[in-house]
C-alpha cells in the first residue's frame, strides 16, 4: 500500500544554520513518501546560496524563493499552493528552528489515517535547550480572553498526563499536519495575521466545520523557541493586534473583555513598570486593529 504524499513546508528567514539543522534531521525521517519544500521568505543574508548548496544534493528537497518577507502566514500559503499543485494528501507546517525524531512524521500520519474526522494533528514538542522538558502538548483557549494555553509546558518528558494522544482545541504551527482536503474546504491561512494566531485561526475554523484537532504524543521534536521569529517589540505588536482580530472573527461578543485585558496586560502594566517600548508597540497594535491595518508591521 502506497503511503499518502506529505509535503513538508519549512520557512527560512535569515537563519540558514538553524534551517540546515532542521533539514538534516528531516533526512532521517522514516516516513517514505514525503517532499520537503524549503521556502526562503525574503532573507537579506546569504540564506538562498547556503540552502541551495544543500538542496542540490537531496532530491526530496526543493528550494523556493519568495523574494520578499510574506510573514508566517504568507510564506506557508506560498508552500501550500505548491503542495496542492503536487498532489499532496497532507501538508506539514514545520518551524525551521526544530529538529525532529525519525518517526515524528510517521506518527502524525498514522494517527490521522486512523480517524478520517481529524483535520489537524500536532506533535509533542520539547525545548531544545532542555531536551527532556515539554514545551507543547496541544493547547486550549482561555475562556473569555481567547489566549492560547499550552498543555504540559515545563513538564518532564515522562509525565504520564502528556504521554497519551488526545483531542485538543489547538496545536501550534511549529509542527502541524493538516489534510489537504481541509485546506481546500476552509481555505488557507488568513494573511491578515502575518505572524501569530494564524494557526489558531485555522484550528478554530476547522473545528467549526465539524473537524477534530489531535495531539499525538508519539510524534516528537525539539524546538529552539522563537529562533525563527521576529524581534521582541514587534512580537508585542502582533500579539495585541492579532488577538483582537482573532476575537472579532470567532468571539466578537468577547471583544470588550479582550480589549480591556490587553490594554492592562500588554500596554498599561509594562508602561507603569518603565517598559515603554513594549507598551508603545502594544498600543500601536491596538490602534492598527481599529484602523483595519493588517499584514506586516
Amino acid at each position: 500500500m502506497v503511503s499518502p504524499l506529505v509535503s513538508v513546508i519549512v520557512l527560512n528567514w535569515n537563519t540558514p544554520q538553524e534551517t540546515l539543522n532542521c533539514l538534516q534531521s528531516l533526512e532521517n525521517l522514516s516516513y517514505p513518501n514525503h517532499q520537503v519544500l524549503v521556502i526562503d521568505n525574503g532573507s537579506g543574508d546569504d540564506s538562498v546560496h547556503i540552502l541551495a548548496d544543500f538542496v542540490q544534493f537531496h532530491p526530496k528537497f526543493t528550494l523556493f524563493v519568495t523574494g520578499e518577507n510574506l510573514g508566517f502566514s504568507g510564506g506557508v500559503n506560498y508552500g501550500i499552493d505548491v503542495a496542492l499543485s503536487l498532489g499532496a494528501v497532507y501538508i506539514w507546517f514545520l518551524n525551521s528552528d526544530t529538529e525532529v525524531a525519525p518517526d515524528c512524521l510517521s506518527a502524525l500520519v498514522n494517527a490521522m489515517e486512523l480517524d478520517p474526522v481529524v483535520a489537524i494533528a500536532g506533535s509533542k514538542i520539547f525545548l531544545q535547550s532542555q531536551q527532556n522538558v515539554v514545551w507543547h502538548a496541544g493547547a486550549s483557549f482561555v475562556r473569555g480572553i481567547g489566549q492560547p494555553r499550552h498543555r504540559g509546558m515545563g513538564a518532564d518528558q515522562s509525565d504520564p498526563r502528556y504521554s497519551t494522544s488526545c483531542l485538543v482545541e489547538y496545536v501550534t504551527g511549529c509542527s502541524l499536519l493538516v489534510r489537504a482536503a481541509v485546506i481546500q474546504q476552509i481555505g488557507k491561512l488568513d494573511d491578515r495575521f502575518y505572524l501569530y494566531y494564524e494557526e489558531a485561526d485555522l484550528c478554530y475554523r476547522s473545528r467549526r466545520q465539524g473537524w477534530k484537532i489531535l495531539y499525538v504524543a508519539e510524534s516528537q521534536l525539539w524546538h529552539k523557541v522563537a529562533g525563527s521569529s521576529t524581534g521582541f517589540y514587534a512580537r508585542n505588536y502582533y500579539e495585541v493586534r492579532n488577538r483582537l482580530l482573532f476575537t472579532v472573527k470567532h468571539k466578537p461578543y468577547n471583544l470588550p473583555l479582550v480589549l480591556s485585558y490587553l490594554l492592562f496586560q500588554e500596554i498599561i502594566k509594562p508602561f507603569l513598570k518603565g517598559y515603554w517600548k513594549p507598551a508603545w508597540f502594544g498600543w500601536l497594535g491596538c490602534i492598527d486593529f481599529f484602523r483595519a491595518k493588517f499584514g506586516r508591521l
